[in-house]
């Protein structure tokens, strides 16, 4: 009668009370949500550990849910992307428990007696809700042979949305929609009864519900599922996988069971009950292989059919040692066992050959092997899984759970009987043991004791002689343990003899002597250490030392024989003893430190391992040594194939060129290159040598481990040589966007050509950046941008295409990763990009013919063969059909991939990254042959003859036509057309410059990125003074689609029709082809950027202007800016004064200061930097820089309102200097050196009126005072302009005096530039010399050396000249009779300042005037006084930190190494702390004492300063990194500081002793974040950047803290950018922010790196999250206004926003040019400071 209420079902959430947690429970990130399909309330279960987050029904283990219906549906939908779990306990009627596990992590069906393990495949593209119905009685029938009870526990895990949980007696059907129709289709069956009203989900009227949502039925209810089962033993249940299909049905696809001679095998019918043994099946044909099934979809039913496509890829041998360092040899010593990454390995130590055991997801940390070579296991990183290993079939037979944690030693007894286990939790262990007796019947092994150490074990080992005695030992202590009544009992020995040791190994002795209870102990000191285990007590201490000499070192490994023993120490050495360790028998000197040593069972071999990854073996007998395996010891980079024979090279991190043989695997030589990094490689096509790449920019020819040549041409890091497929051509580029062409065919490499910035810059396109077609016509690579791709001639570099693919398939930027040619026959290239998508590129149009998109993410590696594509990302690869590229089979790549090649039969596809894997590669067409002439066989090294286009060998001699031929055996042999010639391949626009350059370069070095981004024809000749055209009045629709027309007027009539291109977006080219069409006036700009401080060159910021922000009205905003503090550092020119106002800039912010109140406006209309000001008599212009795709804008005020006039863009990069004609009728703005294009504004109309290019970059322009048609610009050169009366430029070039030239030389610049009262132009250059010039002349009259560095500034005014620059000196010079000959210059007077100055103004007698400096401060100068004073105070370097006092003062930490003082009223600085080769990073006020003041800084030191004595106090080093936060604890006895690397200590902070090291965070090395300590309880916390905060509870009077609880919160396996997520990296994540509420009890605020961008607030008394704050940026910085409740969060888009503490509203304010890294309230004077940059801003909060 009690389950008679479960009848017809249960509504789980309902009864258990899902939401309330009192019957239930759930762990970590479980939210509830509303969800629009579904229209009902649902929860979402999401963190990065499935295992951590979940909803567990009913909520204490040792309860059962008691379900008793047979059926159990669960209506989820798993979030994309991500893993998911679910974990169902059922009991059987004979009481046993059986766990069933369903997920998208496992990839093959797993089963033992008690566990079930089914995958879960969720097809690409898929996010609808699925129904899931379990049939328990079917289910546990067919693979464990037991009887249904009930139900015990549902464990619902991350990563889902989950609607509700049903149990059920019925089976429903939400295919049925009346109970009168019986069937609908196969999977419908008589008794299915439509969804109850919970049950259903919304379907649309009109529309089925197969549309919409998915149904899975498991195990399949028809018995006549027909599955085609290739080499199946019997017809056994296959292994069941549970499809998400797209089309909304249920699909259920069974794996066939693999390895049967028969074939073809037909299930028509449910088999007799077998053991879960025998259920156990392989994965696909190779466990590599992760989807090679297809859907056959029908009408009314769904069948599933294997393709009968074999594997294209399988693993054939590996080449390469991983993380775990542990070797066995097989029973009969002809073979050893080791760790490959995530594959075992079983070499055979004569042949080399290999057995490969795969199935590990990630690097093996362990494994074992029995005695008798029937059985292995093995754990991974990171999971607690063990595998069971049958070694005959190379067949994991089962999955056992370790702990919690992974297993890092694993080891079988002598008997085989017992397995033991240790997992490792700093600083705890945990030991294992199982019971292996019945694993040969059962496949299976229990638990038969566990036990746990409080240190962490190194070395574990069962008794040879009694399996009940454990020794271990960690690197202090050694510890014996006993296994007595079922229970493990230890005692622990850390001193021997009374000295303590650190331990490095441990062996038991040899059984059948009196030593096989002792055990040996090997040392750091090189002693040995005799123990007897019955007795506990040390025996002996044997010194080798003493025996050898003073040259033995530490003892890595210790192995132990009845004859003799055997040592592994760091000199290299391993040595062979006799029994008593007293005398040496054999020594074998190896080059590197040996760290492992091993004896075989028999005695007879002896295997070491060194610290360079490299393996020998020693024969006993014969006392011969052999290397049977070597490897690098770090990643490998780069990989290639002698083409000419069975040879391989790679590359690695380790320094390292190595060649082996293909066949062998064994090294042949290797090249080591110390304090350089191979970065390239390649082979030349027949004269087998190879040329490397190395980090610093060295080029080196290797020939049989010669290094024959070596060429310095580069500077920077190599990303690609690459050959011509013919040999003829070697192309080299660097980093830095150089591509360097060499002649081949010679002896030596010739140079013939190099071209700067052609290439895109950055190493990570490295090592194939630059692609040759296989007919040796193009070469192709990302250039001159990230965001193109161009493609040249090989022979001439002549540009052929040039596609920019910025836009090109999608909205967002993108940018190229790699290019590739396809075929001979072809004409395609293929494009990846960082956003995922393989573009098809037309060779001869420039056409993008088709995209395809392999991966979500970035796809780094294409490989092209004759039929097939390889697409590689992130240790996965896929193979594709080259036709549709469409994805045929997807395979994992153990051990990462970082290249991947072919060899040259393709046969073979090499992949590398931890290691070097050799997969064999079947993807050639069937239906084509090479056919080999007699001529044909290339075995011997070739030698190409490029007059007589012929190749010699030594059997005779080809034409060079014949080598690459390809026949049809069943056509006829016609002559194909290989690739197109080059008179069909058409460039964009033929460019005469890059032609004629390339041919008439005397010194082969020109600059390529003005030609590809804008090339034109070359200026004819001028004279001195030239005519310049109008370039730009107003563009028309006609030449803004030219670039379109273009590319269809590409052929000739009688050309081959092009392919059809992508359909535009948004009626818009999708993609832009280049050159563009420019005028004949624009010559070549130097993309090399200026060395001069006069011109700008702005840095990149961080972050962007977010576009989405909320700012409130001026009567409700709760902030308002009242000060910004500083001036801007890269601006020039960016002071004027204008009655009693002084306007200046700082960021992107314009301030308008009046001298006489102080009192600041602020004009914020530009979003970048503003680089200059200028000014005419009745408005104000600013410009700021351009940042990714907007431009560069320009501002005009209205000078006496300050209200905004226009704004106007024009300049694609940086405006460089901007000036007002001396009417006001025109704007001159100038760009810099990227685009060096002038531009004249009509001020009536704000519209462009001229544009032209100037041949060389600008550094400023000044204009006539006389005339407003004129002005001149200084730069490379001189130029004088005039605007006539037909509205066109004329310029005219300054030309220089001999004298000038010989007393200054040609290279000068000229970098600054003023106009007299007369009309005579003073300016100065990047040598210090002052200049005179004559307009009219266009000649300079006079120059003097008036500074012994750059001049930056010059101010004339009544005869009087200032000039100051990079000396940082302001000299004042009298200039008498300017226009005769009689010229007199005498230096005045001189003020020196703190930096370089940029900027003046000066009233009209030049006795007052103000002054600007890099620094970032303005001077007030009086010259009839000779005094400067500081006007403006600012920061010359990045602001770390703001500190507030108890009084007026405040402290700002720089990171120049800086501590400035500033006073609050007035605001000035008043004292400066400055420390040289070091940063500034944090600062903190003692509390309640304003003139003590504590800093930390980047060398790991804190020093503490008295404002009253200025003076250095104290200093203290209680860090060896960077020190990143420092505070004080509540009553300022205690000075707490956390460092960059996870450490914190604590302080005295009136003793300066270290009174504890907090290393509880210190793990991952990431750098603490915050640390905060609680104003309502004796609390602090620490946060660091791994998302991680501690809370310690705190008793400073008797020195006592007590961590009282540890937060870990979880982050997706991705960057807010989409890169994958390096955990060793926190610096591309937003910071780890936490701060105890001041408004309530025992909260924590966080916020930082998650799946949401939200404040958490966390009690950590209850540990629960209390509610959230939704945020709509990442936060940089966070702080708490009391008074006020509210949150203040600087975030990572420039803005600072204020939310409601209860509500969650908010505000943004905008005043900062880049990310806001700091925000600190000052509760004194109700201001808040905010940081970005150099850049401080203050705000009063008005609420």
């Amino acid at each position: 009668m009690g389950e008679f209420w479960q009848n017809p079902y249960v509504n789980i959430f309902k009864h258990y009370g899902v939401g309330q947690w009192k019957k239930c429970s759930k762990e970590g990130d479980v939210a509830s949500l509303m969800d629009r399909v579904v229209k009902c309330p649902i929860y979402k279960i999401s963190g990065t550990v499935p295992a951590n987050n979940f909803i567990v029904i009913p909520k204490h283990s040792s309860q059962s849910a008691g379900l008793t219906g047979s059926h159990l549906c669960v209506l989820f939908k798993p979030i994309p992307g991500q893993f998911f779990t679910i974990h169902l306990e059922v009991i059987s009627t004979c009481g046993v428990l059986i766990r069933i596990s369903i997920s998208n992590i496992y990839k093959q069906f797993k089963a033992s007696a008690t566990w079930l393990q089914f995958p879960y495949i969720v097809r690409e593209g898929s996010q609808q809700w699925s129904v899931v119905m379990f049939n328990f009685p079917h289910l546990l029938r067919k693979y464990v042979n037991r009887e249904y009870s009930h139900i015990k526990s549902i464990k619902l895990c991350a990563n889902m949305f989950v609607k509700n949980v049903f149990s059920t007696s019925k089976s429903y059907n939400p295919l049925v929609i009346d109970k009168k129709i019986k069937v609908l289709d196969e999977i419908t069956k008589p008794g299915d009864e439509p969804f109850p009203r919970e049950m259903r989900y919304p379907v649309p009227n009109g529309h089925e519900w197969k549309e919409f949502y998915e149904f899975i039925k498991f195990p399949p209810t028809s018995e006549n599922l027909s599955v085609s089962v290739p080499n199946s033993r019997t017809a056994t249940p296959a292994n069941p996988t549970f499809v998400s299909s797209k089309n909304g049905e249920r699909v259920f696809k069974e794996l066939p069971v693999v390895k049967n001679k028969a074939s073809n095998v037909s299930i028509s019918k449910r088999p007799k009950p077998k053991k879960a043994s025998e259920k156990i099946d392989e994965d696909f044909h190779n466990m590599s292989l992760i989807e090679n099934v297809t859907i056959s979809p029908s009408k009314r039913s769904r069948k599933l059919k294997k393709d009968k496509m074999p594997p294209i890829c399988s693993l054939k041998k590996v080449l390469g040692l991983g993380p775990c360092k542990k070797f066995e040899f097989s029973s009969d010593t002809e073979h050893f066992y080791y760790a490959s990454g995530s594959i075992l390995v079983m070499q055979s130590i004569e042949s080399g050959a290999q057995k490969l055991f795969t199935g590990h997801s990630d690097s093996i940390m362990t494994f074992t092997v029995d005695q008798a070579d029937e059985f292995m296991t093995s754990s991974q990183k990171d999971s607690p899984l063990i595998r069971i290993w049958a070694i005959s079939s190379r067949e994991c037979i089962a999955l056992v759970k370790s702990a919690e944690e992974a297993c890092s030693i694993l080891n079988f007894s002598l008997s085989d009987k017992v397995l033991l286990g240790i997992t490792s939790s700093r600083p705890r262990s945990k030991l294992i043991l199982w019971d292996t007796s019945l694993l040969k019947l059962k496949g299976d092994m229990s638990i038969i004791c566990e036990g746990s150490c409080s240190d962490a074990l190194i070395q574990a080992q069962l008794s040879p002689v009694n399996s009940s005695k454990i020794a271990t030992c960690s690197s202090r202590s050694l510890q014996i343990w006993r296994l007595r009544a079922g229970k493990l009992k230890s005692c622990s020995i850390s001193q021997f003899f009374g000295l303590e040791y650190v331990l490095r190994d441990l062996k038991w002795g040899p059984t059948g002597c009196d030593a096989e209870n002792f055990i040996y102990l090997a040392t750091a000191a090189g002693i040995i250490i005799e123990v007897d285990s019955t007795k506990a007590s040390t025996l002996r201490c044997i010194d080798l030392c003493a025996v050898e000499g003073p040259g033995v070192k530490s003892i890595n490994s210790i192995d132990i024989h009845s004859a003799f023993g055997v040592t592994s120490t760091d000199d290299g050495n391993l040595k062979i003893w006799d029994s008593q360790f007293s005398e040496v028998i054999l020594n074998v000197e190896h080059e590197s430190a040996v760290k492992h040593c091993l004896i075989s069972a028999s005695g007879l071999k002896l295997l070491a391992a060194t610290e360079t990854d490299s393996v020998g073996i020693l024969d006993a007998t014969t006392k011969s040594y052999s290397t049977v395996l070597r490897s690098h010891s770090k990643k490998v980079t780069a990989v290639a194939v002698d083409p000419c024979q069975r040879q391989l090279a790679s590359i690695s991190h380790d320094s390292s060129l190595r060649v082996w043989n293909l066949d062998s695997l064994t090294q042949t030589y290797e090249v080591f290159s110390a304090g350089e990094v191979p970065t390239t490689l390649a082979y030349h096509p027949y004269k087998g040598s190879i040329v490397a790449g190395y980090s610093k920019g060295t080029v080196r020819v290797i020939e049989n481990g010669d290094v024959t040549e070596e060429h310095f041409d580069l500077t920077s890091s190599i990303t690609s040589t690459t050959f011509l497929p013919n040999g003829e051509y070697l192309y080299v580029s660097d980093a830095l966007g150089t591509l360097v062409m060499y002649q081949a065919t010679k002896s030596q490499l010739v140079q013939l050509k190099s071209i700067k910035h052609i290439v895109a810059k950055g190493g990570h396109r490295s090592p194939a950046a630059v692609h040759a077609s296989k007919d040796s016509r193009m070469i192709g690579f990302a250039g001159p941008t990230e965001h193109c791709v161009t493609v040249l001639e090989a022979s001439t570099l002549t540009c052929l295409i040039k596609l920019d693919v910025s836009s090109a398939v999608s909205s967002c930027l993108d940018s190229v990763q790699s290019v590739v040619f396809g075929t001979v026959v072809s004409r395609d290239l293929f494009v990846s990009t960082m956003s995922g998508k393989v573009l098809r590129v037309d060779t001869k149009s420039g056409v993008i013919v088709s995209d395809h998109q392999p991966y979500p993410s970035s796809t780094p590696h294409l490989l092209v063969s004759d039929s097939h594509i390889i697409t590689a990302n992130q240790g996965k690869f896929s193979v594709c059909d080259y036709a549709n590229m469409s994805t045929l089979q997807k395979y994992v790549a153990y051990g990462g991939i970082n290249h991947m090649t072919f060899t040259p039969s393709l046969t073979e596809l090499i992949v590398c990254g931890d290691s070097i894997s050799i997969w064999s590669f079947a993807g050639r067409n069937a239906g084509l042959n090479v056919k080999k002439t007699e001529n044909m066989t290339l075995t011997k090294r070739v030698s190409f003859d490029q007059e007589s286009g012929m190749v010699e060998t030594e059997s005779g001699i080809l034409e060079s036509g014949v080598m690459s031929t390809l026949v049809e055996e069943d056509k006829p042999h016609t002559p194909v057309l290989m690739a197109p010639t080059p008179d069909l391949l058409q460039p964009v626009q033929s460019d005469i410059r890059l032609e004629e350059t390339l041919d008439n370069s005397d010194d082969k070095t020109l600059d390529m990125s003005s030609i590809l981004l804008n090339p034109s024809p070359p200026p004819a000749p001028h004279p001195p003074v030239e005519t310049v055209k109008v370039v730009e009045k107003e563009a028309s629709d006609k030449e803004s689609n030219s670039d379109l027309e273009n590319v269809s007027n590409l052929s000739d009539d009688n050309s081959e029709e092009l392919p059809k291109a992508l359909a535009p977006a948004n009626g818009q080219h999708p993609f832009q082809l280049s050159p563009e069409s420019a005028s004949p006036i624009s010559p070549e700009p130097s993309p090399e950027p200026p060395l001069a401080l006069r011109h700008i060159t702005l840095d990149n910021p961080k972050s962007s202007l977010s576009d989405k922000r909320y700012m409130a009205s001026a009567d409700s905003c709760g902030l308002e800016l009242t000060t910004m503090l500083g001036n801007e550092t890269e601006a020039r020119s960016n002071v004027i004064w204008r009655g009693s106002t002084l306007f200046y800039t700082l960021g992107n912010v314009l301030i308008a200061e009046d001298l006489k109140t102080s009192k600041q406006e602020h004009l914020i209309q530009h979003t970048e930097t503003i680089t200059s000001l200028a000014h005419t008599a009745d408005r104000l212009a600013s410009c700021s820089a351009a940042h990714k795709l907007q431009p560069s804008q320009i501002c005009v005020w209205n000078a006496d309102t300050l209200e905004l006039l226009q704004t106007c863009t024009y300049h694609e990069h940086q405006i460089q200097c901007i000036e007002f004609t001396v009417d006001g009728s025109y704007l001159i703005s100038v760009g810099n050196f990227k685009e060096n294009a002038l531009v004249l504004w009509d001020m009536s109309n704000y519209a462009v009126h001229t544009v032209a290019k100037t041949e060389n970059y600008v550094h400023a322009v000044a204009c006539d005072p006389q005339n407003a048609t004129e002005f001149v610009t200084v730069g490379k050169c001189v130029q004088f302009w005039i605007l006539d009366h037909k509205q066109e430029l004329s310029v005219a070039t300054g030309s220089l005096p001999i004298q000038f030239i010989r007393s200054v030389g040609d290279e000068a610049e000229f970098t600054a530039v003023t106009y007299t009262d007369t009309g005579m132009v003073y300016i100065g250059t990047s040598t210090g010399y002052v200049t005179l010039w004559d307009p009219r002349s266009t000649a300079c009259i006079l120059h003097w050396s008036a500074h012994p560095q750059e001049i930056d500034m010059l101010w004339y005014q009544n005869s009087s000249l200032l000039s100051g620059g990079v000396s940082k000196n302001l000299k004042l010079w009298n200039i008498q009779n300017t226009d005769s000959d009689d010229t007199t210059v005498m230096l005045h007077d001189e003020l020196e300042f703190d930096a370089a100055i940029v900027s003046c103004v000066m009233d009209e007698q030049m006795n007052l005037g103000i002054v600007g400096t890099t620094s970032g401060t303005l001077w007030y100068v009086n010259w009839e006084d000779k005094t400067s004073i500081r006007l403006v105070g600012g920061h010359p370097a990045p602001v770390n930190d703001i500190a507030f006092s108890s009084g007026d003062t405040f402290a700002v930490a720089i990171q120049d190494g800086s501590l400035r003082l500033w006073n609050y009223e007035p605001l000035e600085q008043a004292v400066q702390f400055q420390v040289v080769s070091t940063s500034c990073t944090c600062a903190v006020f003692r509390p309640g004492d304003s003139t003590r003041v504590s800093a930390g800084y980047g060398d790991g030191t804190i020093r503490t300063f008295d404002l009253a004595s200025v003076s250095m106090i104290c200093k203290m080093a209680p860090h060896r990194q960077a020190i990143t936060i420092l505070r004080y604890s509540q009553n300022g006895q205690v000075l707490v500081s956390g460092d960059n690397n996870g450490l914190a200590s604590v302080i005295n902070s009136e003793t300066g002793l270290i009174m504890r090291v907090i290393s509880d965070h210190k793990k991952s090395n990431a750098a603490v974040t915050s640390l905060n300590f609680s104003s309502l309880s004796p609390h602090w916390l620490l946060a660091t950047a791994d998302r991680r905060v501690s809370v310690w509870a705190a008793d400073w009077e008797t020195d006592n803290n007590k961590m009282i609880a540890w937060l870990s919160f979880p982050a997706p396996s991705f960057t807010p950018s989409g890169e994958p997520l390096d955990k060793h990296n926190y610096k591309t994540l937003p910071p780890s922010l936490a701060q105890f509420s001041p408004l309530e009890r025992d909260t924590i605020l966080y916020t930082g790196y998650g799946l949401l961008q939200e404040i958490l607030f966390y009690n950590f008394k209850s540990k629960e999250t209390v509610r959230k704050i939704d945020l709509a940026h990442w936060a940089t910085a966070l702080d708490i206004i009391p008074n006020s409740n509210l949150i203040v969060v600087g975030s990572h888009d420039r803005l600072v926003t204020i939310i409601d503490y209860t509500s969650g509203t908010f505000q943004d304010y905008v005043a900062h040019g880049d990310e806001v890294g700091v925000a600190r309230y000052w509760e004194k004077n109700n201001v808040l400071c905010s940081g970005s940059g150099s850049a401080i801003a203050l705000w009063y909060v008005k609420v």
